[in-house]
């Protein structure tokens, strides 16, 4: 019998497509049926099982978007394994997780490699840890389970009309939260068929979409405003709905979609810690944009705020929303599991229809093309190098990506440069991750509590890159 609903599911889908395509690749051509999962997934499961992966244990997995994450996904829920997926990540960053973890097995498109044995902590049986925030900071992980994955699917499906007759084209990462909902458990729910790219390239989504056929394609406000550039003149007739997530899209791209190529960009919102929030499902255009209605059997709620004339926070509660952070200990005042549900760094109202628009943040991530970046997490690695005595970091607005990511630095050496602080960072951060701009100064500014200026360090870098 199978040790979880998720392998059960992803079982019965296969054997009941099993002659049908599951995965294309688009980077080589190649094509995996939903047979050829299920026998990937028995290999995987009896692989990890002679390696001592045992429930509650951490297994990390850095596969990429390749068909084989489907397969090791199930087999990590069929074994009880606490699943923890990685994005992109440097060699540093990727140990600094299996240590955290204490994982017993790491997956790579290479094989499976047992780390030395150290204390294995227990995070749940058949779980997803997803790391937020585009951190490495395990403890702020989300758990979920089995339960709040599948709901999520059932969700999303019912929210946005996808079925087994539709292709995801998928260029997010497997491994997000985003993607676990939108990509992944459609497919092992009810066989919605991927296409699958690496990364995301404009220049080939017109053929992507005529060689798979794809009919979905859920992306962030950063391809869209790629695919605008390109100032493309059609979009293949399959693809029928094209949704964006991860950050707010500017109102023009959604403008030029509509009028030029006959599509709505429907805003989708949802988070690590919750699956999806809100969908907007209309096919009008609002001004301003707003992200929809709450997803099905999901509450949202404005928490009052602090100050009157300000936006209140947004507060989730449904049966999506996770269990908690992998640390007990790793609530914040910015974004807290509290009274039943989870407690957003979001700023919001809610309209006379029920629909959520998003005024702010009053988190300090970063959200670059996308993907988010935590301070904090460059922060440290900046204070690490040498030559470096003090640093703070911040995201500021890039007309290309959203938000780039600046940093502020004290030097001990007033002969460390830019170029040789990005080298350095290179060993510990992800790209994505590595300070765009450098402000150098004597020292940080400080409130009259003694606090550092954030306002002054905003102000600064609009006058150059070196003070």
């Amino acid at each position: 019998m199978p040790h979880s609903l998720v392998a059960e599911r992803f079982r019965r889908t296969c054997r009941d497509k099993r002659d049908d395509v599951a995965v294309r690749s688009l980077s080589d051509g190649s094509a995996s049926t939903f047979s050829d999962l299920l026998g990937e997934f028995e290999r995987i499961r009896i692989r990890l099982d002679a390696g001592g992966v045992r429930p509650g244990a951490a297994v990390v997995a850095q596969v990429g978007n390749r068909a084989t994450f489907f397969p090791l996904f199930a087999a990590c829920m069929d074994l009880g394994a606490a699943f923890v997926g990685l994005g992109d990540a440097t060699d540093a960053e990727v140990s600094a997780i299996v240590e955290r973890s204490g994982a017993v097995a790491v997956v790579t498109e290479h094989g499976v490699t047992t780390p030395p044995k150290t204390d294995t902590p227990s995070f749940g049986k058949s779980v997803v840890l997803k790391l937020t925030s585009g951190s490495t900071d395990l403890p702020k992980a989300a758990v979920a389970s089995e339960r709040h994955l599948v709901n999520d699917g059932r969700h999303i499906f019912e929210a946005m009309g996808i079925d087994a007759s539709d292709v995801n084209l998928s260029c997010i990462p497997l491994s997000h939260s985003y993607a676990l909902g939108n990509v992944v458990m459609p497919l092992i729910l009810q066989g919605t068929p991927v296409a699958l790219r690496h990364t995301f390239n404009p220049a080939q989504f017109v053929q992507d979409v005529e060689a798979s056929g794809a009919t979905v394609f859920p992306g962030v406000p950063f391809m869209f405003d790629r695919l605008r550039a390109l100032d493309l003149p059609r979009l293949p007739a399959p693809m029928r709905l094209l949704i964006t997530a991860g950050a707010r899209i500017d109102v023009e791209t959604v403008r030029w979609f509509h009028s030029n190529l006959r599509r709505k960009v429907h805003s989708f919102y949802g988070s690590s810690e919750t699956g999806g929030i809100c969908y907007d499902d209309s096919e009008t255009l609002a001004d301003p944009l707003h992200v929809g209605r709450a997803m099905p059997e999901t509450t949202v709620a404005i928490r009052p705020p602090d100050d009157e004339d300000a936006a209140g926070r947004v507060f989730v509660r449904g049966n999506a929303v996770s269990q908690g952070y992998a640390d007990a200990d790793a609530d914040e005042s910015i974004s807290t599991f509290c009274d039943g549900g989870f407690l957003t760094g979001d700023l919001g109202l809610v309209d006379a229809d029920g629909r959520l628009m998003l005024t702010g943040r009053v988190s300090t991530a970063v959200n670059v093309a996308g993907r988010k970046v935590d301070p904090t997490e460059v922060e440290r690695a900046l204070l690490g190098l040498p030559g470096i005595g003090d640093a703070r970091v911040l995201g500021m607005a890039c007309d290309v990506r959203g938000q780039q990511v600046v940093a502020f630095v004290v030097r001990k050496d007033a002969t460390l440069t830019s170029l040789a602080i990005r080298q350095q960072c290179a060993a510990t951060l992800s790209p994505y991750k590595i300070p765009r701009r450098f402000v150098f100064l004597e020292r940080l500014p400080v409130d009259a509590r003694g606090k550092i200026d954030r306002r002054a360090l905003q102000a600064l870098a609009a006058l150059g890159d070196t003070l």
